[in-house]
């Protein structure tokens, strides 16, 4: 059998928020150099999750 040290889970420090005046330059840059966005379109997602016909799942060990 093996035997594995006890390790401590790492403390991380909290994440920065970010403001909504930074917030929304991010959002205006995105959109900015991204010529597929638009305020339309923004909020779609197509990725394929319509024609999925069986979930992930990994393999049995």
């Amino acid at each position: 059998m093996l035997n594995f040290p006890q390790v401590q889970e790492a403390v991380e420090p909290s994440r920065v928020r970010m403001s909504l005046a930074d917030y929304v330059q991010f959002c205006s840059f995105c959109m900015e150099n991204n010529p597929k966005i638009t305020p339309q379109n923004c909020m779609d997602r197509k990725s394929g999750e319509e024609s999925i016909a069986e979930p992930f799942r990994l393999p049995p060990l």
